[in-house]
């Protein structure tokens, strides 16, 4: 890569590597192989044991699917710092030397060259409430919508960070006994019409493991996202990536 290109790699869920020269992030990091006992259809696209050195590990919230403690405890080295909402750190006092920075909305913090900021966002509950990021990278703004539903935090965002170049969106739809609380692909499109990204990489897709309705449904896909996405009028271009794939976004990919 140059020395200013960005990539992002899908590995699943919402669980992504983001390089920018010598610095990897990994978000919402979930390497198990089941899901609270369902059979999980998706493997991990890089296996646990292929990650590269990892810097900073960027958690939206605690839920199993997107904070694996074991993985994080094999990955956890003496450069590598944790940013999640407030009880991280309280979830995190079992792995040896775990640096922990906790953020409420708005907090900012940094890692090497690396701005972050801690956005609102709206899930299921209970508190500690998610976390979503603008990541700020040399060039770069990037935002991690974790497993946000859609809500007027978009607005909010779209409101302060100004610019985004690549928004990470969740299209699953996940619903719990109907109740949604995880964007759809519409929902998601919704979402990039107020933060007008450049890009848009979906996450998140529904299908990784079983559902059991109706407690359980979990409907989008990466494809209906691209399609709704694709017939709207807004300016972005999506960015569908398989578990495993890359995209590197370089100098002809800024505006």
């Amino acid at each position: 890569m140059r020395d200013e290109d960005l990539r992002i790699t899908l590995i699943r869920t919402s669980c992504l590597l983001i390089e920018y020269g010598p610095w990897n992030l990994l978000t919402d990091p979930w390497f198990e192989n089941d899901m609270r006992g369902l059979p999980v259809y998706r493997e991990p696209g890089i296996p646990l044991a292929n990650l590269p050195k990892i810097h900073g590990i960027v958690a939206s919230h605690l839920h199993r699917d997107h904070f694996d403690r074991a993985a994080v405890a094999q990955i956890n080295n003496p450069d590598m710092q944790i940013f999640g909402p407030f009880g991280t750190k309280r979830f995190c006092k079992d792995i040896p030397g775990a640096k922990v920075t906790e953020l409420a909305k708005w907090d900012e913090s940094e890692l090497g060259p690396i701005k972050l900021m801690a956005t609102p966002a709206e899930h299921t509950g209970p508190p500690p409430a998610e976390i979503n990021y603008v990541l700020t990278l040399g060039p770069w703004k990037v935002f991690f919508g974790g497993d946000a539903r859609l809500s007027p935090a978009f607005k909010e965002i779209a409101s302060v960070a100004r610019r985004i170049d690549v928004a990470l969106l969740p299209i699953g739809g996940t619903l719990i006994f109907g109740h949604r609380t995880t964007m759809d692909p519409s929902d998601a499109v919704e979402a990039c019409r107020d933060l007008k990204p450049r890009y848009v990489i979906p996450i998140h897709e529904g299908g990784e493991w079983q559902s059991v309705p109706p407690a359980s449904q979990h409907p989008g896909r990466f494809k209906d996202f691209a399609r709704t996405l694709d017939l709207s009028e807004l300016n972005s271009k999506h960015c569908v990536l398989e578990p495993g794939e890359s995209f590197t976004f370089g100098k002809e990919h800024r505006a």
